[in-house]
């Protein structure tokens, strides 16, 4: 089982999953386990799962690191639009670029959703027939689109997303600003379940299950740690995280 992560603002470089996959794989060894699977089966059936990286923030570099240049390049600036706003406006230059991206229906450009269908063509072209996608933040936007095929790069009925899960997901912020509070979509049919972890903590995660009236989304709630103020960076290491979705693997599988 091929299990696809997809980060979300910031610039991701390969292997930043690595440690969560780990973390993820030691739970579902515990799983097998406590189920009474031999060390031999446990390691043979945890060798299934392979980790996937989707990156997609290099799309959107040349345009932050330019604007960087431009805004912030003079040095009569204060404390804070120093060293905490340049942190800042590239996010939200990410997510305002997405959107326009998105939009871009005329041009065809859509760069990152290309990028993401590239990315699952070739994944399919290797021989991947099903998935567990594990989305963060805009990631998790991003792939909900995807998945969902607002646009014309879309997910091939030929895989199936055994389990679509979002850490610290906006996405009812991104439904709602289009007009639908409540949206009447339902799962495609190669999507077969879609679960929403978010710590209440986390000032970006928003509540999924009651914007989707025609979707069973299972909600699930973690602490990822003591420090609110960077609770929705702390899904990639929080073992409760971890644990939750070692144990989807295991219905899914």
């Amino acid at each position: 089982m091929d299990l696809i992560f997809i980060h979300g603002v910031n610039q991701q470089t390969t292997g930043y999953s690595r440690e969560f996959f780990n973390l993820i794989l030691s739970n579902y060894k515990g799983i097998l386990k406590k189920k009474g699977y031999g060390q031999e089966e446990i390691e043979k059936k945890s060798s299934d799962l392979v980790q996937k990286e989707l990156l997609w923030a290099d799309v959107t570099t040349d345009l932050t690191n330019r604007y960087l240049t431009f805004e912030f390049g003079p040095k009569n600036r204060s404390f804070i639009c120093k060293f905490i706003t340049p942190a800042i406006d590239p996010i939200v230059i990410q997510i305002l670029y997405y959107v326009k991206d998105k939009g871009n229906k005329d041009s065809g450009a859509m760069g990152i959703l290309s990028r993401v269908g590239a990315k699952f063509k070739a994944y399919q072209d290797a021989g991947m027939k099903e998935c567990i996608v594990v989305a963060h933040s805009l990631g998790s936007v991003i792939a909900f689109d995807y998945l969902f095929g607002f646009r014309k790069y879309m997910l091939d009925a030929g895989i199936t997303i055994k389990a679509f899960i979002t850490l610290g997901s906006p996405i009812p912020i991104f439904t709602a600003s289009m007009g639908y509070i409540e949206s009447g979509l339902k799962l495609p049919t190669n999507v077969k379940r879609c679960v929403n972890i978010l710590d209440k903590d986390d000032a970006i995660a928003r509540y999924c299950r009651p914007f989707f009236k025609n979707i069973d989304i299972d909600e699930i709630e973690v602490n990822t740690g003591l420090n609110p103020i960077k609770s929705h960076g702390y899904y990639w290491q929080s073992r409760p995280t971890a644990k939750h979705i070692a144990k989807v693997i295991d219905e899914s599988v």
